[in-house]
């Protein structure tokens, strides 16, 4: 079975390609995964759908990785980001994602960032499934 070292590195590697499913691959069938300021969701099928929403906000991503911290079965991954918004206004933000793995997946992930930032530059998400969403999404309009 692989560390949580292993597991978050293979994590990060696929975000770093652009690899949703290799994401997904490393991930519990019910992970949580809390973005701040943008969703909150459990569920292999409902991350999908919001990596889906989330992959379309940024252009010129540039993302670098500081450092990776890891106690147990919790790691942490320290992290700067710039790109362009979809309608072209430049973003920066930065944060540390929380990372929880157990028996060599990730059963929690929770990004954690400037929500000024995303309140400013990013719209809500909504999907069309609304049980792919957290029913406290203050963001989201019945």
């Amino acid at each position: 079975m692989r560390t949580t070292q292993e597991v978050i590195e293979a994590m990060y590697a696929a975000f770093l390609a652009g690899d949703k499913d290799g994401m997904l691959a490393v991930m519990h069938d019910d992970v949580e995964v809390r973005f701040l300021g943008q969703a909150e969701v459990r569920g292999k099928v409902a991350a999908n759908a919001f990596f889906e929403f989330a992959g379309g906000l940024l252009t010129d991503v540039r993302f670098t990785l500081g450092e990776v911290l890891v106690d147990g079965e919790w790691g942490a991954g320290i992290w700067e980001e710039t790109a362009v918004t979809a309608d072209g206004h430049p973003w920066s933000n930065h944060g540390v994602d929380v990372v929880r793995v157990r028996d060599g997946l990730v059963v929690a992930l929770h990004e954690n960032n400037d929500t000024r930032q995303v309140y400013r530059y990013l719209p809500p998400y909504r999907p069309a499934d609304r049980s792919l969403a957290a029913a406290d999404d203050s963001r989201s309009t019945s």
